[in-house]
């Protein structure tokens, strides 16, 4: 996991996706201890993610559509939490950033991905997609759709749309997240946290230019 969202409630109030006084998510374990829970959450979403990583890409019209999204969310996380797969409906922030109220989310996270299912016909070159995916990964970034683990669906989302445009665009490339290191970390956080405050994309485009490698094909594969 490359970040854990340490988001508290807009409004500095009791979320109602907490136990009462405290700041840990309700979960279908029962874990009432933080440290437990964040350790349960890494080890099963990791492993839940490396199986959607053996499964087929799939075509533009299940791709491209906002509850595809949500069934990746579901899909991560139904083990442990009962919001699994569902838009976030409190307020929240994490430092001085505000995310999309969540009366709004369900319609800005259509028109985006909407808007992306046009744009990804348009990518020609590697700058291409490092740029889609900066602009993306910051667009539903601020939308933040879900209550806790955004960063890892997103990345997951978009792991799969570079799997359709290598398919279909004939642009050979995968995102591959397994040789992050600190300062790739550094380069995601501080980008997600740059584009929300001013727009600028320069960290993320970093981040995506490192993690966006040519697809080596096995030569005995090869006709």
């Amino acid at each position: 996991m490359l970040e854990k969202n340490n988001i508290h409630d807009a409004l500095n109030t009791q979320s109602k996706y907490c136990y009462p006084d405290t700041d840990v998510l309700i979960n279908s374990q029962g874990i009432r201890d933080q440290k437990t829970l964040d350790i349960v959450e890494r080890r099963i979403s990791a492993l839940m993610l490396l199986d959607l990583q053996t499964k087929k890409i799939p075509k533009a019209f299940e791709l491209f559509r906002t509850d595809y999204l949500l069934k990746i969310h579901e899909t991560v996380f139904s083990y442990l939490y009962p919001f699994a797969g569902k838009i976030r409906n409190e307020n929240i922030m994490k430092g001085n950033t505000p995310f999309c109220r969540p009366e709004y989310i369900a319609n800005y996270l259509r028109m985006t991905i909407d808007k992306m299912k046009d744009d990804v016909k348009k990518l020609k070159t590697k700058e291409d997609i490092v740029d889609f995916l900066a602009y993306y990964y910051s667009e539903l970034n601020i939308i933040h759709p879900f209550r806790e683990g955004n960063g890892r669906v997103l990345r997951e989302y978009l792991r799969q749309v570079v799997g359709f445009i290598s398919l279909n665009n004939s642009l050979d490339y995968e995102l591959d997240f397994s040789n992050v290191d600190e300062k790739d970390k550094e380069k995601l956080i501080n980008g997600s946290i740059v584009s929300a405050a001013t727009g600028e994309l320069e960290y993320l485009k970093l981040f995506f230019d490192s993690t966006l490698k040519e697809k080596i094909v096995n030569p005995s594969f090869k006709r």
